[in-house]
């Protein structure tokens, strides 16, 4: 049995102190916590407390995956588990992802079961940089192999993080869990759903909800989808991109929400950047 010491998680915090002090009580004792604040004006001092953690402030925000990087870094165990801030661990959670990878030697990374705010499973099945005869059907309901993961729980050896370099930093937001995984997969060996360790994600809630924040992962959700389907080759990527981004400003939801005018402007901004730049 791997001993759960030799862990340590990784969060990466924008505007996320409720979402932390949900998750701060769930995580043991012994497990090493680094959080990496993206948030210039965020002040998590209060939240040791709660929990002792080593705080890495950025001075600039470069995006999630480059704070991760970052995290990984400083680490000094030698398993990972990359985590969002409004996830909560259930019981022996770390312990089960632990003895995963003495049972499964030959995978490169875990997903646990996730659990959404309905406690109705959260499973990532398909990714744009796929080709959908690889999507999967159905939720698998034992230790499966799978074909990507979601980036809200990812548990994995250091040593194969740096193998493949991290996170692309190219990508400051969304996609960058699909192009991680699948490259691990790639270069390392297979990834796995291991359903013996459970968390709860309270999906959204990782950054405060306001217009702002949703126009920022809108903008660059959109960059983001036209630079990773570029790197994966991905036909007709340009149409596809163009396409989405105009059905979205036409959505009934413009009409009723504000935060998502804010999202669907910013994410047609972000794919019409991201075109353009490719040109130059």
């Amino acid at each position: 049995m791997t001993d759960s010491s030799n862990v340590s998680i990784i969060v990466v915090s924008f505007h996320s102190e409720a979402a932390l002090i949900s998750l701060l009580p769930s995580i043991p004792e012994n497990v090493e916590l680094i959080i990496v604040n993206n948030s210039a004006n965020q002040n998590l001092e209060r939240l040791q407390k709660i929990k002792k953690f080593n705080e890495i402030k950025n001075p600039e925000n470069k995006g999630f995956g480059t704070a991760c990087n970052v995290g990984v870094k400083e680490a000094t165990k030698d398993f990972i588990f990359l985590i969002n801030p409004d996830t909560i661990l259930h019981k022996d959670c770390i312990s089960n992802l632990t003895n995963a990878v003495a049972e499964i030697p030959n995978a490169s990374a875990f997903t646990p079961k996730i659990l959404g705010k309905k406690n109705t499973e959260e499973f990532k099945r398909r990714s744009i940089l796929l080709d959908k005869k690889k999507w999967l059907k159905k939720l698998p309901n034992q230790v499966s192999e799978i074909p990507v993961m979601g980036g809200a729980a990812i548990f994995l050896k250091k040593e194969n993080y740096l193998k493949v370099g991290g996170f692309d930093e190219n990508i400051f937001l969304y996609h960058e869990d699909d192009d991680l995984t699948l490259r691990l997969k790639k270069e390392i060996g297979p990834l796995f759903y291991y359903p013996k360790a459970i968390i709860t994600h309270k999906s959204g809630n990782s950054s405060s909800r306001s217009p702002y924040i949703s126009a920022l992962k809108g903008f660059h959700m959109g960059k983001s989808r036209v630079y990773s389907m570029r790197k994966y080759n991905i036909k007709n990527y340009r149409i596809k991109c163009f396409s989405i981004a105009i059905l979205q400003l036409f959505s009934l939801e413009m009409l009723f929400s504000r935060r998502k005018r804010s999202k669907y402007y910013a994410f047609f901004r972000g794919v019409i950047k991201e075109l353009r730049e490719e040109k130059i």
